[in-house]
């Protein structure tokens, strides 16, 4: 089987525009500027939120998970830490890369997978502060 590359790089060359296309327009909605101001700001918190619990843990070892009912169930490094915010970027990058297949069809998949973003990364930013809570106080 013989791959015809020129083919290929073509179909990636319009596949990228398509893309670039549709990121400017989903970016031109004042609906969606809103919705990606409010994931930055609560991204870039949980992520100042992860570096202060990092910085101010004087060991190598912090609780990443407390159950009211067991105790402590997690223990790990405090590097660990990062990935929440991680997580949290994760779905916000594949929330939206799935807007750009999908926007045109209904606006309210837009609003309802921009809305779930938010509210994953408010429960994450949640779960950063337990951390916080349970490690420092």
């Amino acid at each position: 089987m013989v791959i015809d590359w020129h083919k290929t790089l073509n179909f990636l060359y319009v596949s990228r525009a398509r893309l670039a296309e549709a990121a400017l327009y989903l970016i031109g909605l004042v609906f969606v500027r809103v919705y990606l101001s409010l994931l930055a700001a609560l991204n870039i918190l949980n992520w100042l939120l992860a570096y202060y619990v990092n910085k101010n843990v004087s060991q190598n070892l912090v609780v990443l998970h407390y159950n009211v009912n067991l105790g402590v169930n997690l223990i790990g490094q405090a590097r660990d830490i990062y990935i929440i915010p991680t997580l949290g970027l994760s779905f916000i990058v594949i929330n939206f890369l799935l807007l750009l297949n999908i926007y045109h069809k209904n606006k309210f998949v837009v609003h309802l997978l921009l809305g779930f973003s938010l509210l994953v990364n408010l429960f994450l930013i949640a779960s950063t502060s337990a951390i916080y809570l349970i490690n420092f106080r």
